[in-house]
């Protein structure tokens, strides 16, 4: 349980926004569209409507009998089969919603209204008439479709007999992995995987057997599965809201159990490349956050259900990966992207996140945009595009470009192992190589291979049986940027993540992340807690004698994936960044009732033991290809508010422990000159993270701090006591506002603003913090 500190300024309780300027309806006369005819024959007049607005979208697109060719030859369709989000109303207080019996896992629902959106003002903003879906123009798989290069698909119930040769949408709003969601009123997942066989029957009749194996081969699978199935397990009363009292780790493994069965169905009709959307903060649309603190913040409870969700679907796609020959994905982290959205609206030009454009209540959170859900009166913004959501669930037109953009070509942040647009390419590249097709890297490609301790550590610690005293995977951890906590020892990014911007590359990976990283950019081998010895929090971290046996099971996968050639010359380029004995120095600590001491062991010798073992690691390094090495080396650990409280109550620094630190760092200076005279072409860069981290504690105003001796997030004096997340034997603690006024985001580990610090004064700091120069110079080496 947090408390926020009492010397910073309490928040400012978010007010019910002022979404002006505001249209109140009251029972609109808003004429229907005309109903399609079921006729054996086309609608006549459907046909020109649609082309009308293909060309519309991207005059650009070949015609039609044109494009056809050319999409059977050489371009991949895209078969969405992704299901929209539920279309209900939010259930009212007073009334219950989905009940679910434990013993069979059945849904049973109470009477709810599932939605259509084929009436105004629905379809406002583009099409100008309501065309089905639930925004005020298209949805993400529409903007995918014009990026791919395609048509805009049409939905398979479409009377229009749809040409099926460039793709087809099979989503159905309201639709879940479980048959019980929505039962009888959507088309459920199952059904749209059935529905898929059948468009194969009517392609190998028209294009024939072959031809009809090959694209399904080529082509690409987009699902969006789950957030309806856990927006059943809400259970409003007329008091309270609460989750049903249920295994919810049990309940998303029978929705990913679902999921899977379907696309290996789909794999066994010819699919190879899958395109998944996570399950994004479910408590934080409109219609989910007004059911608690009247939508002062989003609703985590359930949002917490979505990440379960998440990592199951992690873990699935790499175990289908390793079972399905030729299975190729991407998952887009629409958790991350959409919650980064709506933190942050006006960054990403909206001037709202929270409410929506079209609905009632706070935030406009009630559904009931366009009158037809039993409530005629509703409010309409003057414009959809200054709003993230357009109904109280669903993503206007302008959002919905937006993360589809994100889909198409975002980084490794977002999407894992790679983005939709590499998924679609993958095939094309692969027919213009030989049948062993190899990544071809540019000639002066470095990697950044990244060992040590909780300094770099970026989630590796997720992935082991070890106690919530050596992980960072719940909050607030990750609260500043990820918004989620990744695992990383801090509100944001850590040290390596930064240095891996820097050197133009992407955000580096965890070693253990079931995803199978690419390893051509580099990869993170730290542990949190761990040290140069084998006895440092044995059993509970990955030691650095490990750390180097995942290097070379890298090196092996590298040799695979590129040839041997290029895997050794890109080893050599490579640069190794190490952190490594400030934990090892911890274990000298002997802290009693009353008192506090080092043990009394011999200080140099110990230090001894520290360097040898890292230089037995550099040199096992170096025979498998290293050459380039990065330092930092051991801060003054005394100065950590953790450390610091032990003696004096945290007046100052505990000097006896950071001497301890100087004579390491003072060995390590006399290890990397000895290692350049004994190893042809070794090459180091050491940065002093004692003098740096010394100078940002001692004058923290100097460099935009508030606090240098105190934490953000702990408990006690200067915050020192670790147990920020209430996860560590001790639920209460404090939180501070804004992490970006302290050095320490917890008792340990530097603030996200600190890294971001350090990271660039390693990349290009002078020589009084990097010798014999910095990293980035090593990195032109």
């Amino acid at each position: 349980m947090a408390t926020q500190e009492p010397q910073d300024p309490q928040p400012t309780p978010t007010p019910t926004p002022t979404l002006t300027p505001l249209i109140k309806r009251e029972n609109p006369s808003h004429p229907q569209p005309p109903q399609p005819l079921i006729v054996t024959q086309p609608v006549a007049t459907a046909a020109p409507r649609a082309s009308h607005r293909l060309s519309s979208l991207n005059p650009s697109l070949p015609s039609l009998s044109l494009c056809r060719a050319l999409c059977l030859s050489v371009a991949a369709s895209l078969l969405l089969a992704m299901y929209r989000r539920r279309r209900f109303s939010t259930p009212r207080r007073g009334s219950s919603s989905p009940l679910l019996h434990s013993s069979s896992w059945v849904v049973a629902a109470s009477p709810f209204l599932v939605d259509v959106a084929n009436y105004p003002p629905y379809g406002e903003t583009l099409f100008k008439y309501p065309s089905g879906r639930f925004s005020d123009g298209r949805m993400i798989p529409d903007f995918i479709a014009e990026l791919a290069k395609l048509p805009l698909l049409p939905p398979y119930l479409h009377p229009g007999n749809p040409d099926f040769t460039y793709g087809v949408n099979f989503a159905s709003g309201g639709s879940g992995a479980l048959l019980q969601t929505a039962q009888g009123y959507v088309i459920d997942l199952h059904t749209q995987v059935k529905y898929f066989k059948n468009v194969k029957k009517i392609l190998r009749e028209k294009i024939g057997d072959e031809e009809v194996e090959a694209l399904l081969k080529r082509s690409v699978y987009f699902f969006n599965v789950g957030g309806n199935d856990y927006r059943g397990l809400l259970n409003v009363t007329n008091s309270t809201v609460r989750l049903l009292p249920i295994d919810k780790q049990q309940f998303v493994g029978f929705v990913i159990g679902n999921l899977t069965n379907a696309i290996k169905e789909i794999y066994e009709q010819g699919g190879r490349k899958f395109g998944f959307l996570n399950v994004g903060p479910i408590g934080c649309s409109p219609s989910i956050r007004i059911l608690k603190n009247n939508g002062s913040t989003c609703f985590d409870e359930i949002s917490a259900v979505a990440r379960l969700h998440n990592i199951q679907l992690s873990k699935m796609t790499l175990k289908l990966k390793k079972q399905l020959n030729g299975f190729k994905y991407s998952v887009h982290d629409f958790y991350v992207s959409l919650s980064q959205v709506v933190t942050y609206p006006s960054k990403y030009g909206y001037k709202g996140g929270s409410g929506a454009c079209c609905g009632s209540g706070p935030y406009r959170g009630e559904y009931t945009c366009g009158g037809n859900k039993g409530i005629k009166e509703y409010e309409l913004c003057q414009n959809p595009n200054d709003y993230v959501f357009f109904d109280s669930h669903h993503p206007s037109d302008k959002a919905c470009e937006y993360f589809a953009q994100l889909i198409w070509n975002g980084n490794y942040t977002f999407n894992k192992p790679s983005n939709l647009n590499q998924l679609f390419q993958f095939y094309s590249v692969l027919i213009i190589q030989t049948s062993e097709a190899q990544i071809c890297l540019p000639k002066k490609h470095s990697s950044l291979f990244i060992f040590g301790d909780s300094l770099f550590d970026n989630g590796n610690n997720n992935y082991i049986n070890t106690t919530t005293s050596y992980q960072a995977n719940y909050p607030p951890y990750g609260k500043t940027l990820f918004k989620y906590p990744s695992g990383r020892f801090s509100d944001g990014r850590m040290i390596p993540d930064i240095i891996a911007e820097l050197a133009k590359l992407p955000l580096l990976p965890p070693y253990l992340h079931p995803e199978n990283p690419d390893f051509t950019n580099g990869v993170n081998f730290a542990s949190g807690g761990s040290g140069a010895l084998l006895q440092t929090a044995q059993g509970y971290v990955i030691d650095l004698h490990t750390q180097v046996k995942y290097f070379k099971n890298v090196k092996k996968i590298l040799r695979e994936k590129i040839g041997e050639e290029e895997a050794e010359a890109l080893l050599k380029r490579s640069v190794y960044f190490l952190s490594v004995g400030s934990n090892d120095y911890g274990e000298l600590l002997n802290v009693t009732n009353s008192t506090v001491s080092l043990l009394p062991v011999d200080k140099q010798q110990f230090v001894g033991f520290v360097i040898g073992n890292l230089t037995n690691a550099i040199k096992e390094i170096y025979e498998q290809g290293g050459r380039k090495f990065g330092f930092v080396n051991v801060g003054p650990i005394g100065c950590s508010p953790s450390v610091r409280i032990l003696k004096n109550n945290g007046s100052t620094c505990f000097d006896e422990i950071s001497a301890v630190a100087r004579l390491h760092n003072i060995q390590l200076s006399k290890m990397t000159l000895k290692l350049k005279k004994q190893l042809n072409g070794f090459k180091y860069s050491v940065h002093d993270f004692y003098a740096s981290l010394s100078q940002v504690v001692t004058y923290p105003s100097k460099y935009g701090f508030k606090g240098g001796s105190g934490g953000c997030c702990g408990s006690g004096p200067y915050r020192g006591e670790d147990t920020c997340g209430g996860n560590k034997g001790i639920k209460e603690y404090e939180l501070c506002h804004n992490p970006n006024d302290y050095v320490f985001f917890d008792s340990h580990h530097p603030s996200d603003k600190a890294c971001q610090h350090f990271a660039h004064l390693i990349w290009n700091g002078n020589y009084t913090f990097n010798k014999p120069y910095n990293l980035s110079k090593l990195f032109q080496l």
